[in-house]
């Protein structure tokens, strides 16, 4: 609400579309498809494109370099923190340490 309140624009990472999705169709959850659906619509939605796979794989490569081996990040979350990247934003998660080995700001809700 705060985010909201303060009129800053909140982008929709389509990995993250997918990602809710994918919670939807398996969790024991109220939420159906189409309350997801219609939830989702007022969101900007920034796409994976070249730019976006490029940075999120020097980002990736990166946490790897810095952990001495695999990091244990997955590529969604490193679409996600390229996106980020390239916004120059932060990333709006409670899973703050896949992106925190990405190295991109996070604020967690």
């Amino acid at each position: 609400m705060e985010l909201v309140e303060n009129g800053e624009m909140q982008w929709l990472p389509t990995p993250v579309v997918a990602e809710a999705y994918y919670g939807v169709a398996t969790v024991r959850s109220t939420t159906t498809e189409q309350e997801l659906r219609n939830r989702l619509l007022g969101y900007p939605r920034i796409e994976v494109d070249d730019e976006i796979a490029r940075r999120a794989g020097e980002l990736l490569a990166a946490a790897d370099d810095r952990a001495g081996s695999n990091a244990g990040v997955g590529a969604n979350d490193g679409y996600i923190a390229a996106m980020a990247d390239v916004l120059d934003d932060a990333v709006l998660t409670n899973n703050v340490d896949d992106f925190e080995r990405l190295g991109v700001p996070v604020e967690t809700y």
